[in-house]
């Protein structure tokens, strides 16, 4: 005598369309916070991007040339501790110019997913730079540090370069 589940379970079986629809939309509905998170984190690090590089117009304006003032050419990830010298000079420059970052209690602008999606900063020429950003949601890694002695082989999807932008760039001098 052989009793199916249907016959064992029927509201257990009468209910599990109900109970897969549930589970989907639910995945679904996580995967799209998910996206929306990393979204959000990318806009943050255009914005830091952005702020930096109106930080590096201004000083350029002050000292004839971008940081590090000492050498024609520099690259490397700006939160790196071996490049404290440089970030000091980056930062220095970004209190001066921009109010959001008078206050030193605002932290540096820093990658939210911290390493290795550390910001990069290429000082190509004493007027030409480009800043890099890896992306969460929008990758194409369209750019990278290969060129850059010392720098680890990193590709990027966000930059800035100051011989596309200059002229459409403010700030306050």
């Amino acid at each position: 005598m052989s009793v199916g589940l249907r016959q064992l379970y029927p509201s257990v079986i009468a209910r599990l369309p109900l109970v897969l629809v549930f589970t989907t939309v639910l995945i679904g509905s996580l995967a799209l916070l998910n996206r929306a998170d990393a979204q959000a984190r990318d806009t943050i690090r255009k914005h830091h991007l952005e702020d930096i590089e109106r930080s590096l117009y201004f000083i350029r304006g002050l000292a004839g040339t971008y940081p590090p003032y000492d050498q024609p050419t520099w690259c490397g990830r700006l939160n790196d501790p071996a490049n404290t010298a440089v970030r000091a000079q980056v930062e220095a420059a970004l209190r001066a110019q921009n109010e959001q970052y008078a206050n030193y209690t605002k932290p540096f602008p820093r990658d939210p997913a911290g390493d290795p999606h550390d910001y990069f900063y290429w000082k190509r020429s004493p007027a030409i730079f480009e800043l890099y950003a890896i992306l969460e949601a929008d990758t194409n890694q369209e750019r990278n540090s290969l060129g850059c002695a010392g720098a680890p082989p990193l590709y990027y999807d966000y930059g800035i370069a100051s011989t596309t932008r200059e002229d459409r760039v403010s700030f306050r001098p």
